[in-house]
């Protein structure tokens, strides 16, 4: 990470409770980490900065321009954007340098994210399994601007039924913070867009209705998104699977598995058993360990993931299609898309859908929620429902499913 002033670092705390940005729990879990923790001054920097960028329109104008110069820089972009992410769920876990601390082993004492993120603590509740935390069920509400309801399974999307009405196609997205929009209001997401756009298609054309439930989450790593899938997605009894990836999956899984390990959730994870196993990891250690442990491991367990999700898919006979999104100010990097599309093509999905290219040759502001989030606004959706739209009309698999619900509408009694 780029360095920031050790002035800044130290009115950091200050400067953001007088803005109003912390309650008084969260105040004082700033002074505990400050006073009993031997963390990296580069994280209470980039942890002041992620509570900016999730209330853009609480912070004056000069203290967001003040952090932008100081910690937002090429080098900053992938860590800002990581540990943005990660913090969605528990701004305290992805500290690296919590590993070595006894907060490690304990973790009724570490910070909770409600405690630095108010706006995400009223989206999210806590479970005890690789998801870390789902959307609250039947809720609605504001996040910063943005209006924000999610349905009586928890999916930030319109009501539906648990069983697929007759001469229905019925499609489940597996996903991040971008595909379930966060910093947009919703209907705005691109997977809102797409389904109103392939249902009157397919209307048009005399076939079949078209859902697309959207089990997308903020915060999910790959195989958090695929847990989602096996935990509530197959309950809904999809006709295909659409699983979302950018190209900061790479070494997510291995940051947040090694701290669900040492709490002992994750050993019996189908999406990592492999991995685990040939690293050689045991109950009973720390994170430390395991992130050491790990690291060679990352694209391996990045790997696994997508292979138990294409295999299962495939022996429930459900086609699976992988979507590659492109990141709000991030260039592309084109040999990393193309490790994470072959990570993909070995797994063996139905089909692979590569968007990367979508914000090209356009102004990154133009795009972005905010000057300081990263996740795309309206029109950024629209662009990714509009290529997904195309995309999706000339995969041989979307035909064949149409062509095979609409017979299956016609015969039903």
């Amino acid at each position: 990470m780029e360095s920031c002033s050790n002035t800044t670092l130290k009115r950091a705390p200050r400067r953001l409770a007088g803005a109003g940005l912390f309650c008084a729990p969260g105040a004082a879990r700033w002074a505990q980490y400050q006073q009993g923790m031997s963390v990296a001054p580069e994280c209470f920097a980039l942890m002041a900065f992620l509570v900016c960028s999730v209330l853009p329109g609480s912070i004056p104008s000069r203290l967001r321009a003040t952090f932008a110069s100081d910690l937002l820089g090429k080098a900053a972009y992938e860590r800002m954007e990581r540990g943005y992410y990660e913090r969605l769920l528990a701004p305290d876990r992805s500290l690296a340098a919590l590993a070595d601390s006894p907060l490690s082993t304990d973790r009724s004492k570490l910070p909770k994210a409600e405690d630095v993120f108010g706006e995400v603590s009223r989206v999210l509740d806590p479970v005890e399994d690789l998801r870390e935390r789902v959307l609250k069920p039947s809720l609605t509400t504001r996040v910063g601007e943005a209006s924000w309801s999610t349905n009586a399974f928890g999916l930030r999307d319109a009501p539906y039924e648990i069983t697929k009405p007759p001469g229905t196609l019925r499609m489940i997205l597996a996903g991040d913070s971008i595909a379930a929009g966060w910093g947009v209001d919703d209907g705005a997401e691109f997977e809102s867009r797409l389904e109103r756009n392939l249902d009157n298609l397919s209307r048009a054309d005399g076939g079949p209705a078209v859902e697309i439930l959207n089990l997308a989450a903020p915060g999910y790593s790959p195989g958090a998104r695929w847990e989602h899938v096996r935990r509530l997605g197959w309950s809904l009894t999809p006709d295909l699977v659409i699983f979302e990836a950018t190209l900061a999956d790479f070494g997510w899984d291995e940051r947040r598995i090694r701290w669900l390990l040492s709490w002992g959730i994750g050993w019996d994870s189908p999406q990592y058993h492999e991995t685990l196993t040939a690293a050689g990891l045991k109950p009973g250690a720390t994170a430390k360990t395991y992130q050491t442990q790990l690291k060679p491991y990352r694209e391996a367990l990045l790997s696994n993931v997508y292979r138990v999700a294409a295999a299962e898919c495939r022996e429930r006979g459900v086609p699976c299609v992988w979507l590659l999104l492109p990141r709000v100010g991030c260039p592309d990097d084109p040999g990393a898309r193309r490790r994470l599309r072959g990570l993909a093509e070995a797994a063996g999905f139905s089909a692979i859908i590569d968007l990367s290219d979508t914000y090209a040759g356009i102004d990154p502001a133009a795009l972005a929620v905010s000057p300081h989030d990263y996740h795309p606004n309206a029109d950024g959706h629209a662009r990714l429902a509009r290529r997904l739209d195309a995309e999706f009309r000339r995969l041989p698999v979307w035909r064949r499913l149409t062509d095979a619900t609409t017979r299956e509408g016609e015969t039903s009694p």
